[in-house]
């Protein structure tokens, strides 16, 4: 178990941004916080995507949290992007962000009213 753990540790060490990468960034704390909440976000969805398939009852609630967590991680990262609004950046680069997090969010209104 102990190895596991490690394991564990190791892996989010890794995948965790290092606040040396927001050198540029005026405000780097609230940055580093944001790229926290995004990458938790991100994991938290995928976990409960991987168990809605082991719940056939009740698989659209697990489906419809992971895609507002969807919905919130796409916030974070258009706030990211944008500098938190201060920063103009070209709509071909935000398209990703303006399109999957609406969708996000609708997916997830779709599976709570089914």
């Amino acid at each position: 178990m102990a190895k596991f753990l490690r394991q564990v540790k190791h892996t989010i060490d890794v995948t965790s941004p290092d606040v040396d990468e927001l050198i540029h960034s005026k405000h780097k704390k609230l940055d580093y916080a944001m790229l926290l909440l995004r990458n938790l976000l991100v994991a938290v969805a995928a976990v409960l995507f991987i168990i809605s398939f082991f719940f056939k009852d009740i698989y659209h609630i697990f489906k419809a949290i992971a895609y507002f967590c969807g919905t919130g991680a796409y916030v974070f990262e258009l706030l990211l992007l944008t500098d938190c609004f201060r920063k103009k950046v070209p709509h071909t680069e935000m398209f990703m962000v303006y399109c999957l997090g609406p969708l996000y969010l609708i997916m997830g209104l779709g599976y709570i009213l089914q």
